[in-house]
């Protein structure tokens, strides 16, 4: 039995999007990115020679590049986790389009410029000799495997393109050089374009391909840049257990 695909399509920036249907009859316990290519192989075979194939992104369809991020059954994950399978057991028909936060370039293709873009206004690099503290070591692993592949910031309720708020890519950089550099413009950047504007959803949490443990990150970021700036005005005392700026 074949599977109903519904895939928003749009030519490029400067053209309306529109939905295009599309019967999928292959394997069913095949990825949505493979379930794609299969598509585009019938649009090549079709007598309808001038149909346009279907236009994605995909790298290493491992899971470990993010470039196939897209909006799946109104999910926002990467294309090559998703499961045709696992998919038509929610609901009958599949239905995927690019990511909403970013400019379309084409289909299913997204501009992602604006992350990268954010990272370098925040200067979120090092810019002397690293300090590294066995403790940090775990986090430090888990919030480096970051893809950057947008779904936290498509899943978030506050983050919207050109605005201050930069979401969890840039807190997650911010909070690894952190814990490697003595320098404080990291946690003064992390304050002021992720703290203020972060409403503390966890959205993010709930669709990070890589299982980021998000929650806890943020929160060690917190404690290290918003209370170190609370004692430094002497704004409030500093709870018990807390242990200010000392990152150790």
């Amino acid at each position: 039995m074949s599977i109903k695909v519904n895939i928003r399509r749009q030519e490029n920036a400067d053209k309306e999007p529109y939905w295009q249907s599309f019967e999928y009859s292959g394997e069913r316990h095949v990825s949505v990115a493979t379930m794609i290519d299969a598509i585009n192989g019938d649009i090549a075979a079709s007598a309808k020679g001038g149909e346009r194939p279907i236009e994605w992104e995909c790298s290493c369809e491992q899971g470990l590049c993010g470039a196939c991020a897209m909006v799946v059954n109104d999910r926002p994950g990467l294309s090559c986790q998703m499961f045709c399978d696992e998919l038509v057991q929610e609901q009958p028909e599949i239905r995927i389009q690019a990511l909403s936060k970013f400019p379309v370039v084409c289909d299913l293709v997204v501009d992602r410029s604006e992350m990268f873009e954010a990272m370098k206004e925040m200067k979120l690099w090092l810019e002397a000799p690293a300090k590294v503290r066995p403790v940090n070591l775990p986090l430090q692993y888990e919030v480096s495997q970051c893809l950057m592949c947008g779904s936290c910031l498509e899943a978030c309720a506050n983050y919207s393109l050109g605005e201050a708020f930069t979401g969890m890519p840039t807190a997650m950089s911010a909070l690894n050089l952190t814990l490697m550099s003595e320098n404080k413009a990291y946690k003064k950047q992390y304050t002021k374009r992720v703290y203020e504007g972060c409403s503390k959803s966890l959205a993010c949490q709930e669709v990070c391909p890589m299982d980021i443990p998000i929650v806890e990150a943020v929160s060690k970021m917190n404690r290290i840049s918003v209370w170190s700036m609370w004692n430094l005005f002497g704004k409030r005392k500093q709870p018990v257990g807390m242990t200010g700026v000392n990152i150790e």
